[in-house]
């Protein structure tokens, strides 16, 4: 197994910031578990594993080889070297650097819900997809994307304002499920309309009084849950374009909101289980 290069060590810290992610078209991924996974879904593409000196040969080194990674793009770090290319305080030993999947094209995530309306066949499962309204801390999008593939959402649409998803704090809080759906980013206002006009439902997660409980019987059909910011909640040019708002109710008390990220668990598991 060779050495990294200083040529890969600079790529390395180069991806630690979003405009070389862009352009390099690459992200980070770090920790064992999250390559692990990384590599058992066979979506994203492993350009490069990075592993310290003491798991070479190790059971976790051997997994990957069996999982197809080889050994010629695999490279030996010193532990000095993780520590600075880490983005954690305590570097694993374990890197890699992944390709970025492509957007989405607009038309196809919008027709991929055209049975909308209460038009889908019998025993059809709806379309699911979120929107994300300015979600600006990396911990809360990872747990989002993370869950958002565990309740089988086919579609994310990231607003503007949002953290970059390939950010390593990101990707790390993913735990591997990072790129494992289909996306579309830019201005809420203007996407939103376009999904709306072929049939889809929108609905806002919202904590305000006005807004409607969450245990009411949701509109049949594809469906978007709209989530805000941790702070500011929806902006207000997607809250002008009028959609439904949804709350959820507590039966507790001394706590003024849910996290953004276990909220949206909650709509989705209501909106895949009880519709």
């Amino acid at each position: 197994m060779r050495t990294v290069s200083q040529r890969q060590l600079g790529i390395l810290r180069k991806l630690k910031r979003k405009k070389y992610r862009e352009q390099l078209g690459l992200f980070i991924a770090e920790g064992w578990h999250t390559l692990e996974q990384i590599a058992e879904n066979k979506v994203l593409p492993i350009q490069e594993v990075y592993l310290t000196n003491d798991h070479i040969d190790s059971a976790e080194w051997q997994k990957l080889q069996r999982l197809g990674i080889p050994e010629d793009r695999c490279f030996v770090l010193s532990n000095s070297d993780a520590a600075e290319v880490s983005d954690t305080e305590q570097s694993s030993g374990w890197l890699a650097t992944i390709q970025i999947p492509k957007p989405t094209e607009l038309n196809s995530l919008i027709h991929a819900g055209v049975a909308a309306k209460g038009d889908e066949p019998e025993g059809s499962t709806r379309k699911i997809f979120i929107a994300l309204d300015e979600i600006q801390d990396p911990g809360n999008l990872g747990t989002i994307l993370r869950t958002a593939v565990w309740m089988g959402v086919e579609g994310v649409i990231f607003g503007k304002g949002c953290v970059d998803a390939w950010n390593p704090k990101v990707v790390r809080s993913t735990v591997g499920a990072s790129g494992m759906i289909p996306y579309v980013s830019g201005e809420l206002a203007e996407l939103l309309p376009n999904f709306e006009s072929k049939g889809w439902n929108i609905g806002i997660l919202e904590g305000s009084d006005r807004a409607e409980p969450l245990s009411k019987p949701l509109e049949k059909g594809a469906f978007i849950w709209v989530v805000g910011n941790e702070s500011r909640g929806i902006s207000e040019e997607v809250r002008a374009l009028g959609y439904k708002e949804y709350r959820i109710e507590s039966t507790g008390k001394g706590v003024e909101s849910l996290n953004a990220a276990m909220a949206l668990g909650i709509a989705l598991y209501r909106t895949v289980n009880f519709s």
